[in-house]
């Protein structure tokens, strides 16, 4: 008997259990809380370059709501702080001597309005150092936010060396590129460029950019002209990195001439009510300037956070993580630019690019008066 009473007793302990359980689970809410704790977080990027008069740096702050969150991101007050809860210094720190900038904040106009975030206006802050920047100097970029705690960051600069690209060569007013060779056959030669690395700098992306004016018309025999526009064609050749920032390393790149007419016929659309002319007539030199050699470096952090965040093209798609900012998140470095500028091209490359099989449908011409491709 004791036995049985112990069954009967465990199975009735069982069902007050199960009712209370129930009781407990009919009267909880069904609502499920899907977002964390918020806790807003400041995303800075900001680029110094010795080369311009002011300085940028864009400060904004992560951000957590309900519902869609790409309508969210389209709203300023999401992803940009109050002006007056930010105080953003910058201190540039060189052999002991110290000077300091308080960032201005502005509202720029020309953000693209393409993307899910909020455009085309921008909060920006910003400041103009007399005199420049120094390149031996190291910045430290300072952000106190009301109600939050301190951002910081600091980066270096790349030192300016002027003259350090020696292919094509600087200051040849009237150098020309051979980008095809028109014979019985048509080759096209590899074409070199050389430089040498600079102090601070880490990584070179080297670029050629093209200089087309496009004539809209309103009849296909081109006598009644439209519309008039300057175009810049930009045709990349590569990326190099150096051993080190110290300076002083060659470094060299080299790219086929045919690309140079496979991009143009890539980038450009025929059309019979479109001419185009290639360059700029140059009337004291007497040579139509189409091409620009450029070189935008990078110091190491940038360097870092861009080979980071290169398309990823193995199997592992998880991607780290990077940032400089202390107490934040974004990226505080130094760039600068660097090139050739006004680089001709031979007849033979205008030849083949008016007659080539490629890209004789995009009508070019020359502002060469001289050239029997010149536009009339």
């Amino acid at each position: 008997m004791k036995t049985k009473l112990n069954s009967k007793r465990t199975l009735m302990d069982l069902s007050a259990s199960c009712g209370f359980l129930l009781l407990l689970m009919s009267s909880c809410s069904t609502d499920i809380e899907l977002n964390a704790p918020y806790q807003k977080t400041a995303v800075v990027f900001g680029l110094l370059d010795a080369q311009q008069d002011t300085q940028w740096v864009r400060v904004n702050r992560t951000w957590l709501g309900t519902g869609n969150q790409f309508d969210a991101a389209m709203i300023a007050d999401s992803s940009e702080y109050p002006a007056a809860d930010l105080a953003v210094g910058i201190t540039e720190r060189v052999n002991g001597q110290n000077r300091s900038w308080a960032l201005l904040d502005t509202t720029i106009q020309n953000k693209s309005e393409e993307g899910i975030f909020f455009g085309p206006e921008q909060q920006m802050w910003y400041f103009i150092p007399e005199g420049g920047l120094n390149t031996d100097a190291e910045y430290d970029l300072s952000i106190a936010i009301e109600g939050e705690g301190d951002v910081s960051s600091t980066t270096n600069m790349i030192a300016e060396q002027v003259g350090n690209i020696t292919q094509p060569p600087p200051g040849v007013t009237n150098f020309k590129l051979g980008l095809a060779s028109v014979g019985f056959q048509t080759t096209f030669p590899d074409l070199t460029f050389k430089w040498s690395s600079t102090t601070g700098a880490s990584r070179y992306d080297a670029m050629i950019l093209i200089h087309v004016t496009e004539r809209t018309w309103n009849d296909e025999e081109h006598t009644d002209l439209l519309s008039e526009e300057e175009r810049i064609i930009e045709w990349p050749i590569g990326t190099l990195s150096a051993p080190d920032d110290g300076g002083g390393d060659v470094l060299q790149k080299e790219v086929n001439g045919e690309r140079f007419f496979t991009t143009l016929a890539t980038k450009l659309e025929a059309d019979p009510f479109v001419t185009r002319v290639l360059g700029v007539w140059d009337e004291e030199v007497q040579i139509a300037r189409v091409l620009d050699f450029e070189l935008t470096v990078a110091n190491d952090e940038l360097s870092t956070y861009l080979e980071i965040n290169s398309p990823i093209t193995g199997v592992i798609q998880e991607r780290p993580e990077y940032t400089n900012i202390n107490g934040g998140l974004g990226l505080f470095a130094s760039r600068s630019t660097q090139g050739v500028y006004g680089i001709g091209c031979t007849t033979a490359s205008l030849e083949y690019l008016i007659e080539g099989p490629s890209t004789y449908e995009l009508n070019f011409c020359t502002p060469n008066p001289f050239s029997d491709f010149y536009c009339d």
